[in-house]
């Protein structure tokens, strides 16, 4: 999907002095780029009472908060909800991480720690919000954030009401873009009430049964070292476009269940196996983790501690 509004086509630009006006004039990002390709880049802001928009053409990059941004905040909290219209996107909380495939939309706070991938040339549009007296936006955070969800009926209305004022610019009166601001709030709310309202509950069993299928496949196939969306998906006989869709209505993608399960089976294994367990490299290998140091790295991000402290520690006990 891509709107009329954005008439001009990327060009190539320095990294580095894109990141500073991406930082200085949007959101305090840390964005990143492979320097050994060439980079190209269009970016059209609107600045308004209420939120910032910025609907975003780019190759290959990644943007990320550290917890260290997040302090120079001073304690507000943001909300950002993210159209995804051409290429993909991933998005990582920190426990959770999500793909974000064109035609759909998510929301996250934007204050906290993430990172947000986009891979290949991308276009997205992405609007960001204090949440001081957004309260329906704060609601809509909170019940769904990292969700990842189709971008259709009032969603897709919400895009273009937003891509309508950033083309207005500053011709929308104050007045008008606190409005369009509420109006984009309450389509997203009511959207998501629709679609797990209704007929989606429904839907939602059936989705639920799927997941519940695919996670039992992928417990009792942990050691293989094949393990893929597409083999999950033959095995439980749906198409991979099912199984995607499950899982982003879920909020998981299959590589994160996967990579999940395998952790807790890993920690299980910690837990129980005692001083006469294997190492922590063939741990590693054993459950398709090829690079111990990243086994370790994943490890403590889910559990607070690496691999050998956690086995010392269940041994102490």
């Amino acid at each position: 999907m891509t709107h009329a509004a954005f008439v001009t086509a990327p060009t190539q630009v320095d990294p580095g002095q894109w990141a500073f006006d991406v930082r200085r004039n949007f959101f305090p990002l840390e964005i990143s780029v492979d320097r050994s390709q060439p980079f190209a880049a269009d970016v059209q802001l609107g600045n308004f009472s209420r939120c910032k928009v910025a609907q975003v053409r780019a190759s290959a990059h990644s943007a990320s908060m550290s917890g260290e941004d997040c302090r120079r905040l001073d304690g507000k909290r943001y909300i950002k909800v993210l159209w995804q219209e051409r290429g993909r996107g991933q998005l990582d909380t920190g426990p959770r991480a999500v793909d974000l495939p064109a035609g759909h939309w998510t929301v996250y706070e934007a204050s906290r720690s993430y990172a947000m991938r986009m891979e290949g040339d991308t276009t997205f549009t992405a609007m960001v919000c204090d949440t001081g007296g957004h309260d329906g936006l704060s609601a809509l955070a909170q019940r769904v954030a990292g969700r990842v969800m189709p971008t259709e009926g009032g969603a897709a209305v919400a895009l273009a009401a937003l891509v309508a004022m950033r083309a207005e610019g500053e011709r929308v009166a104050p007045q008008s873009q606190a409005g369009v601001t509420d109006f984009v709030s309450s389509l997203l709310n009511y959207e998501v009430q629709h679609v797990d309202g209704g007929n989606g509950a429904a839907r939602k069993r059936a989705q639920d049964a799927l997941l519940r299928e695919a996670q039992d496949y992928v417990r009792k196939n942990l050691d293989r070292h094949d393990l893929s969306p597409d083999q999950i998906a033959a095995a439980i006989h749906v198409s991979r476009r099912t199984l995607y869709h499950a899982f982003e209505i879920a909020g998981e993608t299959p590589q994160a269940m996967v990579q999940r399960l395998r952790l807790e089976r890993c920690r299980d294994v910690l837990s129980h196996a005692g001083g006469q367990g294997p190492s922590i490299t063939q741990l590693a290998l054993e459950f398709g983790f090829s690079d111990p140091a990243y086994f370790t790295r994943v490890f403590r991000q889910r559990f607070g501690s690496t691999p050998s402290k956690y086995r010392a520690q269940a041994l102490a006990h």
